[in-house]
C-alpha cells in the first residue's frame, strides 16, 4: 500500500473553511486505497495562527495527523505584498494586452520574490519542513494543498517531483508574488479544481497547463426528507423561499455587500428573508428579516439550503466553491458573483442560476429568485443536480488522483539540499 502525506495549513473536523473541508474529505476517501497521513499546524483559526491543538500525532476521523508548532500571527512581522506586485494586481486587466505572464519573474531576493511575505503570513512550521526533509524514504507521494501558504510554497520546491499540487488559486494580490513561478513549476503533477483555475494559472505564470488535470472534489450531499426540513424551518421560524448564505461571515467573502444589498431589498419587500449560516467574523446588523444561525451541523445546514429560494455566493475569490456544488446537488439554484470566473463558469455550465457584478444586480437577482415560478425553479434544480453528478462524483475524482499518485510515485526522489530548507532557528 502506497504511503501518502497531505500538507495543509489547518486540519480538523470543526475547522470552518472550504480548503480545509476539501483536504479532509479527500484524505478520508484516499484512505480507502492508500496509507494516508496529514501534516499540518496546531492552529484552528487563520486570523491569529494561535496554537489551539497540541503538537504531535493525533487522529481525526480515523486519519493520522501530525501537528507542528509555529509562532502566532505577526510574531515575525506584518505580511505585506510589495507595492510593485500590488500594482500588477490592480492593473491585471491592462496587462492582458502585453506579451508574457502577468506575474513578474523572481530575482532571488526574499522580499521581492515573496518569501518574506509567506513567512510572516504563517503558519511558519519549521519542524514540519524538517519532517519532510527526512521523509524521502517514508512517503511515495506528498499532496500539497493551497499554494498561497509557506507550507506548500517552500515544501513543494524542496520535496520536488514526487508531489501533487492542489493550488486553489484565486485572482488576488498575494498570488502575484514572483515566487509562485517556482512553486507552480516544482510539482510532479498539478490538479486544478476547475478549468477556470487552470486558465488563471496559465495567464499568471505563462504555464502550459494543457496536460494538467482538473479533479475538483466529490460531492455526495443528498436531499433531506420533508420532515427534517420542516423541523429545521420551524426551529428558526422560517418559510421556504428565503435567500441563504453559507460560509465564513466576513468582509473578504463579500458578506458586507450581501447584507447591504439585502437591506435595500428588504425596504421594499417585507416578506424577504436572508439566512446566514456560519462563523461570524464581521458584525451583522440586527434586523427582523435577517436570521444568523451560527455554525450548524451538516444535516441542519443542508435542510436550510434545500428549502431556500437561492444560495447567494458574494465572494470574488473561489477556486471551486463546495457550498455552490452542494446547493446544486440539493436542487437549489444559485446567485453568484460574476467577478469570480470559477463561479461564473459553474452557473454557465450548469444553467442553474444567475450571476451579477454590482450591488444593484445582486438586489435584482435576489428579487427575481424570490418570485421565480415553481416549474422554473424545479427545472434549474434538476439542471444543477445533473451538473454535479456529471462533473463532481467521487469515482471520477478518485480516478484522477489515483492516476496522479501513480505518476509521481514512479519518479525517483529529488536530491535533498539541506542548506535550502528553512533553519530550525529562524
Amino acid at each position: 500500500m502506497k504511503r501518502i502525506a497531505i500538507v495543509i495549513p489547518r486540519y480538523g473536523e470543526a475547522i470552518n473553511g472550504g480548503a480545509e473541508a476539501h483536504a479532509r474529505l479527500l484524505a478520508e476517501h484516499l484512505a480507502e486505497e492508500f496509507e494516508v497521513e496529514v501534516l499540518t499546524s496546531c492552529a484552528r483559526d487563520y486570523t491569529d495562527w494561535a496554537m489551539r491543538f497540541p503538537p504531535g500525532p493525533c487522529r481525526v476521523g480515523g486519519i493520522r495527523v501530525w501537528r507542528f508548532p509555529h509562532p502566532p500571527r505577526n510574531d515575525l512581522g506584518r505580511a505585506r505584498v510589495p507595492l510593485r506586485h500590488k500594482l500588477r494586481f490592480k492593473l491585471r486587466h491592462l496587462l492582458r494586452w502585453l506579451p508574457g505572464p502577468r506575474v513578474a519573474r523572481p530575482r532571488g531576493e526574499p522580499a521581492y520574490d515573496g518569501l518574506t511575505f509567506l513567512r510572516r503570513q504563517g503558519p511558519h512550521c519549521v519542524d514540519l519542513f524538517e519532517h519532510l526533509r527526512g521523509a524521502a524514504p517514508h512517503y511515495d507521494a506528498v499532496i500539497f494543498f493551497a499554494a498561497l501558504y509557506e507550507l506548500t510554497a517552500l515544501g513543494i520546491q524542496h520535496w520536488g517531483r514526487r508531489s501533487i499540487l492542489v493550488p486553489l488559486l484565486h485572482d488576488e494580490k498575494p498570488i502575484y508574488l514572483p515566487v509562485f513561478h517556482q512553486v507552480m513549476r516544482s510539482a510532479g503533477a498539478i490538479l486544478f479544481n476547475t478549468d477556470a483555475e487552470r486558465r488563471l494559472a496559465a495567464r499568471l505564470y505563462g504555464l502550459d497547463t494543457s496536460k494538467a488535470g482538473v479533479a475538483g472534489l466529490g460531492i455526495s450531499t443528498r436531499r433531506p426528507g420533508a420532515g427534517v426540513v420542516q423541523a429545521v424551518l420551524g426551529r428558526f421560524g422560517l418559510a421556504p423561499g428565503y435567500m441563504i448564505y453559507v460560509g465564513r461571515i466576513e468582509v473578504a467573502k463579500g458578506c458586507r455587500e450581501l447584507v447591504e444589498a439585502f437591506l435595500e431589498l428588504a425596504r421594499t419587500d417585507p416578506k424577504a428573508r436572508l439566512v446566514m449560516v456560519g462563523q461570524g467574523v464581521m458584525q451583522v446588523p440586527s434586523h427582523p428579516q435577517i436570521v444568523v444561525t451560527g455554525y450548524l451541523a451538516e444535516s441542519d445546514r443542508d435542510a436550510l439550503v434545500a428549502a431556500a429560494g437561492a444560495l447567494v455566493i458574494p465572494s470574488r475569490y473561489e477556486s471551486l466553491s463546495m457550498v455552490l456544488l452542494e446547493a446544486l446537488s440539493l436542487h437549489t439554484p444559485v446567485i453568484a458573483n460574476g467577478h469570480c470566473e470559477v463561479l461564473a463558469d459553474h452557473v454557465r455550465l450548469s444553467g442553474a442560476g444567475v450571476v451579477y457584478r454590482r450591488r444593484r444586480g445582486l438586489v435584482a437577482a435576489m428579487r427575481s429568485m424570490m418570485s421565480l415560478p415553481a416549474p422554473e425553479r424545479e427545472r434549474m434544480g434538476a439542471l444543477g443536480a445533473a451538473y454535479v453528478e456529471r462533473q463532481y462524483s467521487w469515482p471520477r475524482v478518485m480516478g484522477i488522483f489515483a492516476a496522479a499518485i501513480a505518476q509521481v510515485s514512479a519518479l525517483p526522489p529529488d536530491p535533498v539540499d539541506a542548506q535550502a530548507w528553512p533553519s530550525t532557528t529562524s
